[in-house]
């Protein structure tokens, strides 16, 4: 089983929406993904979401299932401050040479306790939609009740696919979200290695926007 998790276009928050520029970056990512078999397409509720989505539903012609968990997080803890762009949290927390574990990062970060049951929820809705296509989440793997070779592809954003990451592959959010950055129009590409009648989700792409920067050399960008 293939997992593309896929960020918006450039959005224009005011209106809901994605900018010009964004419209090209939606156009150049439903262009990219048209090689490949898309066999579900699920979006978040959220316009910048599904304005995106429709592209690629347009180019790869398979209808945009919505899908309410997938809509951004709620991370800002200070009114302006996103759990994902806190690069002072992030040096404070390396500064300290105490690196948070997957059990307690929670306590150790001002976001803790107000994004933590979020990320538990966002947790629980994708694996209870890979347990629809057959894997079972137990404990830190996925037993492979039906395997498939499907392809499944989530149009949301930047904090959803993060946070996911981190409880895919068993690290501490903080960490992903010190480390890891996630652009718009970007593909993260998953497979899921099957062994023994388990899976383990292994990555394949990471923010991958080399799709839409061809744009900036052909004179089209921002």
């Amino acid at each position: 089983m293939r997992v593309f998790l896929l960020r918006h276009a450039e959005p224009d928050y005011a209106n809901d929406t994605i900018t010009e520029q964004g419209h090209r970056q939606a156009q150049a990512l439903a262009d990219a993904l048209a090689s490949v078999r898309l066999d579900w397409l699920f979006a978040s509720p959220m316009g910048r979401a599904q304005v995106t989505a429709h592209y690629i539903a347009q180019r790869s012609k398979i209808p945009v299932k919505t899908l309410d968990w997938l809509r951004e997080l709620n991370s800002n803890w200070e009114g302006s401050k996103w759990a994902w762009n806190g690069i002072d949290v992030a040096i404070a927390l390396l500064k300290s040479g105490r690196l948070p574990q997957p059990q307690n990062w929670h306590e150790c970060v001002p976001y803790g306790s107000l994004v933590s049951p979020q990320a538990q929820k966002l947790a629980r809705h994708f694996d209870e939609t890979l347990a629809a296509f057959g894997y079972l989440r137990d404990g830190l793997l996925y037993r492979v009740m039906q395997p498939n070779d499907l392809t499944i592809a989530f149009v949301t954003h930047a904090g959803t696919i993060l946070t996911l990451l981190s409880h895919l592959f068993n690290w501490a959010l903080p960490s992903v979200y010190s480390h890891l950055y996630c652009d718009v129009a970007s593909v993260t590409e998953l497979h899921w290695q099957e062994h023994d009648g388990y899976a383990i989700p292994q990555l394949l792409r990471f923010n991958d926007t080399s799709h839409w920067r061809q744009l900036l050399t052909q004179g089209v960008g921002r």
